[in-house]
């Protein structure tokens, strides 16, 4: 059950898809000391809450979620990349004697760019596994849809992102129900650059993530046929700046972020058994997050 970041506020999905994107103009020597066709990326949060989409899992103690993934770009010119990816996210909680190591996934994946489009598609297996708790939450095939609109906003440097991700339950479920779901998330990430600076820039992203049952996603077990459509919208502020790591050891960046998230009625149901304090009638939440990550 992943929030990523970053994440959510994107989710695993789209972050995979945008992997291959970042690879440096054909005939242009990429930045830094990895100029093959293998990358890396490594990060940890650290964050108030977790919430997987609008779903609650914690708030109580210390929550650090590290994770790291690798990509192979297979083909990469000037109208189309392919790459494969496969990696891991995590989720260690104390907040009481029987949290732990809360959660390990596993994410395999290939991701897709038609670069005159500006569209990215991505296919991708996740294992939501609970390793102190011995069993899987859910097993997901995921589909994801991405958008450079950039090229929309003239030369403003402006552009909204946005992405679509189909999670189709085939073992398990995130919510309280017994039925395999299928999940929508319909999201944007603004971003705006606020302190310009060659060595030092700081960024502003604006994620905006809905998430939406097109089928049995958003149960709370309690009667038949409880399946919400709306299951939250989340709202987000999220700064960030390269940290000064000379570029033999990769591209490093610090962010820091804070959100606000509405959920649904099944949503709200959930989280009130597990001290969220969601008490009745439309519920409103806040978390804030700090993340270290590394580009290689």
């Amino acid at each position: 059950m992943k929030t990523r970041l970053t994440y959510m506020a994107a989710a695993l999905v789209i972050a995979g898809a945008l992997a291959p994107t970042t690879r440096a103009a054909e005939g242009e020597a990429p930045a830094g000391p990895n100029t093959g066709a293998i990358s890396f990326t490594a990060g940890f949060d650290v964050t108030s809450q977790y919430w997987f989409r609008g779903l609650a899992q914690e708030n109580q103690g210390g929550i650090i979620q590290p994770w790291l993934d690798m990509s192979i770009t297979l083909i990469d010119n000037d109208d189309f990349s392919f790459a494969t990816y496969i990696g891991t996210w995590n989720s260690v909680h104390s907040g009481n004697p029987t949290d732990g190591w809360y959660e390990a996934d596993f994410y395999i994946g290939g991701a897709f760019e038609i670069k005159s489009l500006g569209v990215g598609v991505d296919i991708s297996y996740i294992n939501l596994y609970n390793p102190d708790g011995g069993g899987i939450f859910t097993e997901e095939i995921d589909l994801g849809f991405s958008y450079d609109d950039s090229a929309l906003w003239g030369d403003s440097g402006f552009a909204l992102n946005p992405y679509a991700t189909f999670a189709f339950e085939i073992n398990g479920g995130s919510d309280n129900g017994t039925s395999e779901g299928v999940y929508l998330e319909l999201g944007i990430e603004p971003s705006f650059t606020i302190i310009e600076s060659e060595t030092q820039p700081v960024d502003l992203a604006i994620p905006v993530a809905l998430g939406l049952s097109l089928d049995d996603y958003y149960e709370d077990g309690q009667a038949a046929n409880d399946d919400d459509l709306f299951g939250f919208l989340d709202i987000g502020a999220v700064l960030s700046t390269p940290l000064p790591v000379p570029a033999e050891y990769g591209s490093w960046s610090l962010s820091f972020g804070v959100h606000v998230i509405f959920l649904g009625d099944t949503a709200e149901t959930i989280a009130g058994p597990t001290g969220f304090g969601v008490t009745g009638g439309d519920s409103t939440e806040f978390y804030a997050h700090f993340g270290i990550s590394i580009e290689y």
